[in-house]
């Protein structure tokens, strides 16, 4: 069974993980943990106050719990039918918005930031490694199971002249935890195993012992730099990422009726049936996925009112992702 995710870690890359050339971040760039972290250090910066936040209802906790721990209020935006922000669905007196590049589809920056001249915008790369960085903050996700599927990193870079001047997110940055010796060598160890259970021998074994998601995600969001490990990785991986995406697409345009981002992370397909698209998937050893289909769910759990953006509630139930990093 082809894994849903691309999550490996072979030995070339246990050897970079331990003795590679590390990543150096460019100006304005912060290299994280995860994405989240990203967002969580952006508006610290830019609402120290606090504000609210305009959040994609079809989409992971993470968003919205990174905008709690920050101290702001998420306010749910709904999406279209191409999974792209329904702009019209955006108040206009939001403080800011993060703009979530859902499996890689680029939203129109300039259109939203007519809607909201004042408001700080973050764009979420987290599926969208490849696309530009936009809006005043942008993060991106390296972690295992996104693309590049590296492991636990993520990166800020900031994009407005004027916020990078201020000092809040270097003093955040100062702040934060680094992965010291025993926790790289825990992080070693917890991607091998997670790359064994998502490698096609054990896959099956895998999904018949997965456990349904958390129901409670208001949780801390737990911020560190980026691990040695990963930023070596991440150097070793640049010059193959264009060709991963050039595979992607073309793995992408061979299925029938999907529709998909600029980095093909995943093909994504409509049907009023996903169980019957999902089991004819299976046949040919591919495992798919209903991607946040618990996203209403979540996102009740941070104040979300059902019915309020209903092409959301709607695409919950209507979308299947097929995995474009083999060959299918």
């Amino acid at each position: 069974m082809i894994p849903r995710l691309n999550i490996g870690f072979p030995l070339k890359r246990q050897w970079e993980y331990w003795f590679g050339t590390a990543y150096v971040a460019r100006e304005g760039e912060y290299l994280l943990n995860h994405a989240r972290t990203g967002i969580v250090m952006a508006l610290r910066a830019a609402l120290p106050k606090g504000g609210r936040v305009g959040v994609v209802a079809y989409n992971c906790h993470t968003v919205a719990n990174a905008v709690v721990n920050a101290g702001c209020t998420p306010f749910f935006v709904d999406v279209t039918e191409d999974l792209m922000i329904d702009v019209e669905s955006v108040p206009v007196d939001l403080d800011a918005i993060v703009v979530t590049n859902l499996f890689g589809i680029r939203n129109d920056i300039s259109t939203i930031r007519k809607r909201l001249p004042k408001a700080i915008i973050i764009v979420d790369n987290a599926h969208g490694y490849g696309l530009p960085a936009e809006g005043d903050f942008t993060v991106y996700s390296i972690n295992q199971g996104k693309f590049p599927a590296l492991g636990e990193g993520g990166i800020l870079r900031v994009n407005s002249e004027e916020l990078r001047v201020k000092s809040l997110i270097d003093e955040q940055y100062a702040a934060l935890p680094s992965y010291g010796f025993i926790a790289q060598v825990k992080l070693f160890i917890s991607m091998l195993i997670k790359a064994i259970a998502y490698s096609p021998c054990f896959y099956w074994l895998t999904m018949k012992l997965k456990k349904s998601a958390k129901p409670d995600v208001h949780e801390t969001v737990s911020m560190k730099r980026m691990a040695p490990g990963v930023s070596r990785l991440y150097k070793a991986a640049l010059p193959e990422i264009p060709k991963m995406i050039e595979m992607q697409r073309k793995n992408a345009a061979k299925i029938d009726g999907a529709f998909y981002g600029d980095n093909a992370f995943m093909a994504i397909v409509r049907t009023d049936d996903p169980a019957a698209l999902k089991a004819e998937f299976a046949k040919r050893g591919v495992e798919t996925e209903t991607h946040f289909k618990n996203a209403i769910i979540w996102a009740k759990q941070f104040g979300y009112v059902e019915g309020s953006c209903p092409k959301a509630e709607e695409l919950t139930t209507k979308l299947v992702m097929i995995p474009t990093y083999t060959r299918i």
